[in-house]
């Protein structure tokens, strides 16, 4: 009985270190939104218009999402305000439409960004999949997970934005 109850203090102590924290957590829910064109993405995309079903995802969403598109690359960007559990990995929606996706090497871009990565195959498409997330100060995360516990410890400054590329996977020859 003293075991369970010693575990049950040390689980109590360890979901409170975060208050603990000696950098306070950055709170931006009171940042306006800088608009699109502040976005880290390329120049000359098109916007793609949101479905109804997209409308009701984005609800409570801390941020802003938006769709874009070059024509062959289609960018998910989100701006958002606040650490947040609704920030997930592309590779978490793919699943949950039947997509089958398997995690592949971190990408580096020629300027130096990285880019979490991964293929999505549903039937006859396959997908290649970038992600990153980028703080007010420039630093970067590959990982949703990471990135999260990094702004709830408050070691990164917010506001953040999240951008993934949906793009036909080079074919194999």
């Amino acid at each position: 009985m003293k075991t369970v109850l010693l575990f049950f203090i040390l689980c109590v102590l360890a979901a409170w270190i975060p208050a603990w924290s000696s950098s306070p957590v950055y709170d931006a829910s009171n940042e306006s939104f800088p608009g699109w064109g502040a976005a880290p993405l390329p120049t000359g995309l098109a916007t793609v218009t949101s479905t109804e079903r997209e409308h009701r995802f984005a609800a409570g969403f801390p941020g802003q999402i938006g769709v874009f598109s070059d024509g062959t690359r289609t960018y998910v960007v989100r701006w958002v305000r606040t650490a947040t559990r609704k920030l997930h990995p592309a590779s978490d929606c793919l699943r949950a439409l039947g997509y089958a996706v398997k995690p592949t090497p971190i990408f580096a871009e020629a300027d130096g960004t990285h880019w979490g990565t991964s293929s999505a195959r549903h039937d006859s498409e396959q997908l290649r999949v970038r992600e990153r997330i980028v703080d007010a100060v420039g630093r970067e995360w590959t990982d949703v997970s990471a990135w999260f516990w990094s702004a709830t410890l408050g070691r990164s400054v917010g506001p953040w934005w999240a951008v993934t590329i949906f793009e036909p996977a080079p074919s194999k020859s």
